[in-house]
């Protein structure tokens, strides 16, 4: 009886293990602790966030987050990282400058991803963009984790105040990437600082 009791519990004590999903419906929306404002067209899903995002970060999520999401970085303050790091790590993401050039900041997104142990990362073009009422750079590229499955990526940043403001795409290229990217640059463009 107390064996049949035992595993009838079992799913409740691992439902309270499973992280906890948060709907964003369509419209305006603030994100990154409140930082800005984006209005996507269609509901997104909030990754629960764990030790290994900063307190500036929010990820969303349409078909889980293997296969894409859309981050948020919001006011990241200079001299802090993009990325959890911790002191005694070998390689470490340079930090953040409020006069880092374009170059830079394509190097510090490069920097991200290969302190997580992409060895295969390319940088395809850095460009101009309008981003929060002004101009920002738009870093576009691709790389292979360590589970062989090639990602694309778009990466909007922009300097205001000594602050960084980003917004990252990140799909697997074969089709989440694609799809995601017309909602991606609504967000960017509807973007604005809160008031």
């Amino acid at each position: 009886m107390n064996t049949r009791i035992l595993i009838a519990l079992i799913p409740v004590f691992l439902a309270g293990c499973v992280p906890t999903y948060t709907l964003k419906k369509a419209g305006p929306t603030t994100v990154a602790n409140g930082a800005f404002t984006v209005q996507p067209t269609s509901a997104w899903n909030v990754v629960p966030k764990d030790v290994s995002r900063t307190e500036w970060e929010e990820v969303w999520t349409q078909n889980g987050p293997l296969l894409d999401t859309v981050a948020f970085l919001g006011g990241l303050p200079e001299g802090k990282s993009v990325v959890v790091q911790k002191k005694k790590d070998e390689q470490r993401v340079p930090l953040f400058r409020a006069n880092m050039s374009p170059e830079d900041l394509a190097s510090m997104v490069e920097a991200s991803y290969r302190t997580r142990g992409v060895t295969v990362f390319n940088v395809e073009s850095v460009d101009p963009v309008e981003f929060l009422g002004g101009p920002g750079i738009r870093v576009r590229f691709n790389y292979a984790p360590s589970n062989g499955i090639t990602k694309n990526g778009d990466c909007v940043l922009r300097i205001i105040d000594k602050k960084l403001y980003v917004m990252k795409l990140e799909g697997v290229s074969s089709h989440y990437y694609a799809a995601a990217m017309p909602e991606f640059d609504l967000l960017v463009t509807t973007a604005s600082l809160k008031k």
